[in-house]
């Protein structure tokens, strides 16, 4: 090793077990300020040292470094990056894509930095040839991005050129939600040849209810404040920042201004499964592209709006997605004969699923109708304001004691959505914080728009008991009509 290389990195005991494995995918989750970041740095360096010789004696990597934005890319993963490479061994280019030439002794490696924010942006994976790859706040990305990542995984160097003594995806993040990609594999399925590690919180709750430092919390002393880097941070904050951002644990934290305001979920949240209510019928409302979802809905008859269930596709972001046909067949067609048979149902979507589909000469609402259910476009010419106020304005409202907006404890996603998932995305400004005027498209907007469609086609057909009635799904002996 060269005599000019000094890095001064002593590894957290989970730092220390994250570097010790061999598994082909890792994580390593964590509350901030803990040395998730540095420990994959340090890793992506270690593997790239442990490189074997290639033919012509050279120890040959290439990495890919990946991030959500490249606002953040530039200001934290890269600026991490650079405090522990030393600079005489690196050369930097600026242009797109970021790239940096680590060289010492024998060691040659290049590292990619790229943003990724979009599936779509996954195209910038396609030319790629990499040994290993480092998703830095890896809750951030879809996991189709994921996905893509390790695709390219295990393609440099060629094995004509000696091969790669070891390649593999390495990650870091805060804690995501419960119901995200991340949960889900290191939770629940655990897929094989992936490992996660979850590092200690930073502090705990005491007896009293007040937070303290936690005596297991690693990297304390590289924070010149000590414990009180995290304990300073108390104030000012949510419980549930604190929980997830200084504790550690799945969470939900909101990095943006919520659509409805007003939603409180111990108020508007039922203590269980709510069962429609028989003799009335049960509004859907639908949202489509390749994330369909599907809102279930009554009124009861003194006027409070039950959401009953919810259907959707891709809650997780760990799928590839599903056509309007595919859903409605596979999923909403079924599900409505093993559970509500014997209901009438009034369905409302999206009018931009009345418009022909790209390419093709046939509607969302056609391929419904096909399918064996009649939707009419919701009414409000699809005005982002006209569909939050026909929410909003009933989450305002009490109706004989109760909210006049009641969710049903199965209905998570749509709880998420209304508590701060569906939002609108903070701008990146100078100044005064400001907000973007519509709601932000994301794993939450589906079902609150599709929530928005059933209440909005509700409040119409209830206000108008003169119009003539739209055509309504009924069962009977030839099936949905």
């Amino acid at each position: 090793m060269s005599d000019n290389l000094h890095i001064k990195y002593r590894a957290e005991p989970t730092a220390r077990r994250f570097h010790q494995s061999t598994a082909a995918v890792r994580g390593i989750m964590g509350p901030i300020g803990s040395g998730k970041s540095v420990a994959c740095v340090m890793e992506l360096f270690r593997r790239a040292r442990g490189q074997r010789p290639l033919n012509d004696g050279k120890r040959r990597t290439r990495w890919a470094v990946i991030r959500n934005t490249y606002p953040e890319l530039k200001s934290t993963t890269i600026k991490t990056f650079q405090e522990w490479i030393p600079e005489d061994i690196s050369r930097w280019k600026w242009d797109p894509p970021i790239t940096c030439w680590i060289k010492f002794d024998d060691v040659e490696a290049e590292i990619i930095f790229l943003a990724l924010d979009q599936p779509k942006d996954v195209r910038k994976l396609l030319s790629l040839e990499l040994t290993g790859a480092w998703v830095n706040e890896a809750r951030e990305l879809n996991y189709d991005v994921i996905r893509a990542v390790n695709s390219r995984i295990g393609r440099y160097p060629s094995k004509a050129d000696g091969g790669f003594e070891w390649c593999g995806l390495i990650m870091d993040t805060n804690p995501p939600d419960d119901d995200s990609w991340w949960f889900k594999y290191a939770e629940k399925e655990k897929p094989k040849n992936w490992e996660f590690f979850k590092q200690p919180p930073a502090i705990v709750m005491l007896a009293n209810g007040e937070y303290g430092p936690n005596e297991q919390a690693e990297n304390i002393r590289n924070h010149t404040l000590g414990y009180e880097y995290w304990l300073r941070q108390v104030s000012g904050n949510t419980p549930d920042w604190i929980k997830v951002m200084l504790m550690g644990q799945y969470g939900t934290v909101i990095d943006g201004k919520p659509v409805f305001t007003d939603y409180v979920d111990s108020t508007h949240c039922a203590n269980k499964a709510l069962e429609p209510i028989k003799g009335l019928p049960i509004y859907l409302g639908f949202d489509y592209g390749r994330t369909p979802a599907c809102a279930f809905v009554q009124m009861s008859p003194k006027g409070q709006i039950r959401v009953i269930d919810e259907l959707l596709v891709d809650a997780d972001g760990a799928g590839n997605g599903m056509g309007i046909r595919s859903f409605m067949r596979e999923v909403v067609m079924p599900y409505i004969r093993n559970n509500f048979a014997e209901y009438q149902f009034i369905a409302y979507g999206d009018p931009a699923g009345a418009g022909l589909q790209q390419g093709d000469d046939i509607s969302c609402m056609d391929i419904q109708n096909e399918e064996g259910m009649v939707v009419l476009p919701a009414p409000g010419n699809n005005d982002p304001s006209v569909r939050v106020d026909a929410i909003a304005k009933h989450l305002k409202t009490m109706v004989d004691g109760e909210p006049g907006l009641l969710i049903s404890q199965k209905c998570s996603v749509i709880r998420k959505a209304l508590n701060g998932g569906y939002r609108h995305k903070r701008m990146q400004v100078a100044g005064d914080t400001r907000y973007a005027d519509k709601p932000e498209k994301n794993r939450f907007s589906h079902i609150a728009e599709a929530l928005e469609y059933a209440v909005l086609g509700m409040n119409e057909r209830l206000g108008m008991p003169t119009a003539v009635a739209p055509k309504v799904n009924r069962r009977s002996s030839r099936g949905w009509t």
